[in-house]
């Protein structure tokens, strides 16, 4: 299994010539930036199971999985008819995503500029990593008919040979919040435990030293939590205790 070698940036400048450098116009990416370089890419579900069970084997991890997702599923649409039973499971899934519950939609962006964003938050003063993967058809299916959108969780999430697939919501969806992922250029990505190091074509770390300014610099692109997050739901993550006060409340 190849390891990627880690390249480090100190400004936008740096970044945008690595970007340059490792990617070739006739292919296409996904990016993924996170604000400790010591993270591996996992989803927030698979995360949530190895909580319980850190010493439990692959096998054993990815059937708790599949099973957290369908209980998840079955529980939402049973206590909630309403909002959910007429929801296929990645709509459900991809609208509880937005609600902050653990699933397995990992968010990427076509963006590059949108991941170094978020590999300079610096709530954990640490490096920041972002995460460059090639969208390579071969890896990774994508979700592209309501046909396919329809099928079941163990189509997606099959015992014997799980894979790779990506999806984006339909631009006039009524239960998934499209705002925030046409802003941000987003991609779902799911089907496997994590990312592993095979997938991806570069890595490219961000030392916490110079995450400020390139957060500045960004700003001055209009790549910005104002203008990424301008939900409602984002207006409310922006103004927590919490959260530094900038002299605005937008």
């Amino acid at each position: 299994m190849n390891t990627p070698i880690e390249i480090e940036i100190s400004s936008v400048d740096e970044y945008i010539n690595q970007i340059n450098n490792i990617t070739e116009p006739q292919k296409n990416y996904i990016y993924r930036g996170q604000e400790n370089a010591e993270w591996l890419i996992r989803s927030s579900a698979y995360r949530r199971i190895l909580k319980q069970q850190p010493n439990a084997d692959e096998d054993s991890l990815y059937e708790l999985f599949v099973d957290y997702l369908n209980q998840m599923i079955h529980e939402i649409q049973l206590r909630y008819p309403t909002t959910y039973k007429d929801l296929h499971s990645l709509e459900c899934m991809a609208h509880l995503q937005h609600n902050k519950v653990a699933t397995a939609l990992i968010d990427f962006t076509f963006n590059p500029l949108v991941a170094l964003l978020f590999a300079c938050e610096n709530k954990e003063e640490k490096d920041g990593k972002v995460f460059v993967l090639e969208n390579d058809r071969e890896k990774i299916e994508e979700i592209t008919t309501r046909n396919e959108l329809k099928q079941e969780l163990d189509v997606f999430f099959p015992m014997a040979q799980p894979q790779w697939y990506s999806w984006i919501p339909s631009l006039d969806s009524e239960v998934v919040d499209t705002q925030r992922m046409i802003i941000q250029q987003s991609v779902f990505l799911f089907g496997l435990l994590e990312v592993t190091p095979d997938m991806v074509v570069q890595e490219i770390i961000v030392p916490k030293q110079h995450k400020q300014h390139i957060r500045t610099v960004l700003e001055k692109m209009a790549i910005s939590e104002n203008t990424l997050f301008s939900d409602l739901l984002g207006y409310f993550e922006r103004n927590t205790h919490a959260h530094p006060y900038g002299h605005s409340f937008v």
